[in-house]
């Protein structure tokens, strides 16, 4: 009936054949259109028969229903009047040159065919017989068309507007036999071989003598076939668009092969854009895809009409792209982010746009901007967050969309990180490396850092950083940074440093011989004697910045047995002692004690009337200084021995001879420029007549000094600290009889170059500060301190907690003991060392009965214990803690 509408439901598979007769009116057509179903398209099958026809149908619209056909055409129509279809697909396969996809009698007329897509027909694409009338082919894509694309042979008023032509082998527009009408805005060009059999020399537009005079031809672009021509209009071949126009007339504003290749993309700035008639016959106002028509401000216009029309089925449309959507900054939960829309506008539209963002969390916000900021409350995951952004314009045309995904993180904890170290050229002095991690949207409000000493907090700036602080006195404190951020967040780093005085090897000299009357009277100590001994001041010691010295002490000539105390003049005397002697003997030690405000230490001996002697070799300095490199600190190391001529260790085996100088080379690690002296335990042994031993560094002549004094056959040792030589050396001379001479390594000095291959000391080993402590017995078996109320049997160690006490903190890396041994039942020697097995050294020598104290740096094992090994027989150990090393 007269206005029927028939839904044609898209299908999985295809529909029969049909064939329509049904009659309308021109009010009222009868619509046949494509609707939802279960498929995508709506397509009318036909093998080797016709898919659709019509036949004697009258006013009849189909739309979006495809005719397909093998062996046969695809869309017939015999004796129909008033009829369009639109907006489908047409294909032909299999079918011979004769055969179109679309084919119209003679009888039939006003026919419109738009928007149609029709590929590879073995013959024509469109054919309309002798007689056909008023028929518009306008935005149609024939491609690549075996047998020709558009053939009408005595057709009036046909109208060819705005199509897009590909052939393989023909012509692509072919009016013969009187036909009538025009052929404008027509995109036609050879697309496949070079050359096609059987087909002449085929031309892009073809109208013949009986024609030419009824057909317009404009606004048209052509590209031929290598072997074919533009145009053959009345029999006439023109191989240019210029030469159609000087030879007919027309095709004025044609285009050729000499202005652009013709392609099936349209690009920006194509000679197709802008460059048609807008009010050729038949042209619709929108494109093969329904868009409207659109100016390009990019390209000139060059067409002619009301509006902006492009050549060809399609209208090259605002290239405006919407690429992505990125936010401003990582995403973390409770902190607004702004979320922009990537947009490309190359024709930089004017238009207002709107932008539509889907945060994926079930927010949306609105934009005219193409920004729009939003807050997470939730963390995603593992699962990202998907952002959606829509782009349309004011009047509801939808533009675009891009999606991102992103995560939602937990906002970044705020962090600080401290760390300290120590330089013996600034003394007492830490140098605290700081870095700061922080939320850029948190930024830090504060930045405080606390030295443990009472001092103000220093503030500090910046993501890392170093701060210099001087302590008042030497020690281990714990340095605290604590950050603050703007959201009220706080984070606090701490580090332990220790720091302490500078040694400086110096000497050796003599500063005390009561002897003689150096440094004091000239006559022994009585009991209960005090010598007051200048040390600042005296030879090259400083006047100022000296906290402590380092002395060789010794005895002789003593009356009875007693006990040394050596201490700051101007304090209460300590009960610890620092040499233990019987009468007649000599006996050394080296001691480091503090100096006295006033410049002085005392030297208090107990019973009996002795002789002290006193040989400076080094001090400790709080005065800073970046040129004085023999400015050190001490690294302790595991005790090696380096010398022992009874088996030929470290030099020839054999004694050395009276006024011998035995050299010795320590190890690799100790060759380097920044290494200055030498923490060493010399011991002798079997000596054929008393004697003393001097350790030096430098002329061939030994000083006036002494280090260790022994006797006939005794075996002694004593610490002694050295100034080392380039190349790791130092010298021992023997004064009388033959000796065998034992050195065991305990430390080295090592000033700021160590371990600095940019200095050029790559081997040397760094060192720690030294903090003195007040003389404190921690050991004493034979009265249960710090042990058991017993006596080191033979073979035995015991290990002895000295972390914690007298000041040494957990962590501490070594300890300066005075270790005494008293009353052993045998001769033996002790050994004093802190992780793994008993090394093969020892630190202490002693004779049946002989009670006998020597200085002792001793590494803490990973628990903070020292362990105290007895060779022979039983034995008393006491210790007396004089400070430790950081």
């Amino acid at each position: 009936m007269p206005g029927d509408v028939v839904h044609v439901a898209a299908n999985t598979t295809h529909y029969a054949p049909v064939t329509i007769a049904s009659t309308g009116d021109s009010d009222a057509p009868i619509t046949f259109i494509t609707a939802a179903g279960n498929g995508s398209s709506s397509i009318v099958e036909g093998a080797g028969t016709v898919a659709i026809t019509l036949s004697g149908a009258r006013y009849v619209s189909i739309v979006g229903l495809g005719a397909y056909a093998s062996h046969a055409g695809a869309l017939v129509m015999t004796n129909s009047q008033h009829i369009s279809y639109s907006r489908a697909s047409v294909r032909t396969t299999l079918g011979t040159a004769t055969t179109a996809a679309i084919a119209v009698d003679g009888t039939s007329s006003d026919i419109s065919l738009t928007r149609l897509t029709v590929p590879l027909s073995p013959g024509s694409g469109f054919a309309s017989a002798a007689g056909a009338q008023d028929i518009t082919l306008a935005d149609d894509v024939f491609s690549d068309e075996v047998g020709g694309g558009v053939s009408a042979v005595g057709t009036a008023g046909i109208a060819l507007a705005g199509d897009t032509i590909s052939t393989a082998c023909g012509d692509a527009v072919t009016l013969t036999d009187g036909s009538s009408g025009s052929v404008e805005n027509t995109v036609a060009y050879a697309q496949g071989p070079t050359t096609c059999s059987g087909t002449g020399t085929p031309a892009e537009i073809t109208v013949d003598a009986a024609s030419a005079a009824q057909v317009t031809a404009d606004y048209n672009a052509v590209n031929p076939l290598s072997t074919g021509t533009d145009y053959d209009w009345a029999g006439t071949a023109y191989g240019t668009s210029h030469a159609f126009g000087t030879g007919t007339g027309q095709g004025a504003h044609d285009l050729d092969q000499t202005d652009l290749t013709l392609t099936s993309v349209v690009s920006e700035h194509s000679p197709l854009i802008d460059s048609a008639n807008a009010e050729a016959p038949g042209e619709p106002s929108t494109d093969f895809n329904g868009a409207g028509r659109v100016d390009d401000p990019l390209v000139a216009d060059t067409g002619t009409g009301a509006g902006d029309y492009d050549r060809g089925a399609t209208e090259f449309q605002d290239p405006l792209a919407v690429t992505g959507v990125i936010p401003a900054k990582d995403i973390y939960v409770g902190v607004p982010v702004t979320f922009t829309a990537v947009v490309s506008n190359p024709w930089s539209d004017s238009q207002s746009l709107g932008y539509t963002f889907d945060f994926g969390d079930g927010s949306t916000a609105t934009s005219t901007t193409g920004s729009a900021t939003h807050t997470y409350t939730q963390e995603t995951g593992s699962t990202d967050d998907t952002l959606l952004v829509v782009v349309d314009r004011a009047d509801g045309t939808k533009l675009g969309a891009a999606d991102a995904s992103f995560p939602v993180l937990p906002v970044p904890a705020l962090t600080g990180g401290i760390g300290c170290g120590t330089s013996p050229s600034a003394p007492d002095t830490a140098s605290c490396s700081f870095d700061t991690s922080y939320f850029s949207s948190y930024p830090v409000a504060s930045d405080r850092i606390t030295f443990g000493d009472g001092t103000s907090a220093v503030s500090v700036s910046g993501t890392s950083g170093t701060v210099h602080h001087t302590y008042a006195a030497a020690g281990t404190y714990t340095v605290t940074q604590k950050v603050t951020d703007s959201d009220g967040r706080t984070a606090t780093a701490t580090a332990r440093t220790t720091v302490g005085t500078a040694y400086v090897a110096a000497g050796p000299w003599r500063v005390l011989d009561t002897r003689n009357g150096t440094g004091a009277a000239k006559r022994k100590v009585g009991p209960g004697g005090v010598v007051r001994l200048k040390i600042l001041g005296v030879d090259s010691i400083p006047t100022t910045g000296v906290t402590a010295v380092t002395m060789n002490v010794t005895d002789a000539d003593a009356t009875a047995g007693s006990v040394v105390t050596v201490y700051p003049d101007g304090t209460s005397r300590p009960t610890a002692s620092d040499l233990n002697f019987l009468a007649g003997q000599v006996n050394p030690n080296l001691v480091t004690v503090r100096v006295g405000k006033d410049g002085y230490v005392d030297l208090y001996n107990a019973h009996g009337y002795v002789n002290l002697i006193a040989d400076v070799e080094g001090y400790s300095t709080t005065s800073p200084s970046t040129t004085d490199e023999r400015l050190s600190s001490l690294a302790p190391i595991t005790p090696t021995r380096v010398l022992d001529t009874r088996n030929g260790t470290g030099a020839a085996k054999g004694k050395a001879g009276p006024g011998s100088i035995t050299t010795v080379t320590f190890p690799k690690y100790a060759h380097g420029i920044a290494t200055i002296g030498a923490v060493l335990d010399v011991t002798v042994t079997g000596g054929t007549t008393s004697g003393v031993v001097t350790v030096f560094c430098g002329s061939s002549r030994p000083p006036s000094t002494s280090n260790l004094n022994y006797r006939t056959g005794q075996t002694v040792s004593n610490l002694v600290v050295p100034t080392v030589c380039t190349g790791g050396k130092i010298k021992i001379y023997n004064s009388a009889g033959y000796v065998n001479l034992i050195a065991d390594l305990q430390g080295l000095y090592t000033n700021e170059f160590a371990g600095d291959s940019a200095a050029g000391d790559s081997t040397s080993l760094s060192g720690t500060p030294f903090v003195p402590t007040t003389p404190t017995r921690f050991l004493d078996t034979r009265y249960g301190t710090g042990a058991p109320a017993k006596r080191l049997t033979a073979n035995s160690t015991l290990a002895v907690k000295v972390a914690g006490v007298g000041g040494v903190p957990v962590g501490a890396g070594a300890v300066l003991v005075n270790l005494t041994g008293t009353g052993p039942t045998a001769g033996t020697h002790l050994t004093a060392y802190g992780d793994g097995s008993l090394p093969n050294v020892s630190d202490l020598n002693l004779t049946t009965g002989e009670t006998r104290p020597v200085l002792a740096v001793v590494p803490l094992d990973s628990n903070g214990y020292i362990h105290i090994h007895n060779a022979n027989g039983s034995v008393s150990v006491i210790a007396d803690l004089e400070g430790y090393f950081g």
